[in-house]
């Protein structure tokens, strides 16, 4: 029980870190944003791992082409999560640390990187909402047998 506990308070910090994140994106200062996104992301790399195992087991399901389309469409809507979070965190780091561009690939125009960044978080965010939703259920029963509420 104690697992489960802390996989639902590592879903709700990072629920909070990734709204604050685009709270703080308007009108605050970048450092911020930065410190906020830095936390989401570190909390969203945790969550993965705590959930590697399901993760894993959906992945080698899917293989086998053995999913109903309920978890297909779960699997997928986790996976392109994964992938537009991930290339708005490393937009995130490029941008919020240019040296790294320069050195790289001596560029000093960070446009496209932005653009990216903003899409990105964008289409994250709908999946984060989708996510949310399709487990929507694990979520209430949670929190029905956690304050003692039986199924009726």
């Amino acid at each position: 029980m104690k697992n489960r506990k802390l996989k639902i308070g590592i879903d709700v910090l990072l629920t909070i870190f990734f709204v604050l994140s685009y709270g703080i994106s308007v009108g605050m200062e970048t450092s911020n944003h930065m410190i906020v996104g830095a936390v989401a992301a570190i909390l969203s790399f945790v969550h993965i791992w705590i959930n590697r195992k399901r993760f894993l087991a959906v992945f080698k399901i899917s293989a086998a082409k053995k999913l109903n389309t309920k978890a297909k469409l779960q699997y997928g809507v986790s996976l392109l999560l994964t992938i537009t979070w991930s290339v708005c965190v490393i937009t995130g780091v490029l941008i919020g640390f240019p040296a790294i561009l320069y050195n790289l690939a001596g560029m000093t125009d960070l446009f496209i990187f932005s653009v990216i960044h903003i899409l990105s978080a964008f289409l994250s965010l709908i999946f984060v909402i989708v996510h949310i939703v399709q487990h929507m259920e694990r979520i209430i029963s949670y929190f029905k047998k956690r304050n003692g509420v039986a199924k009726g």
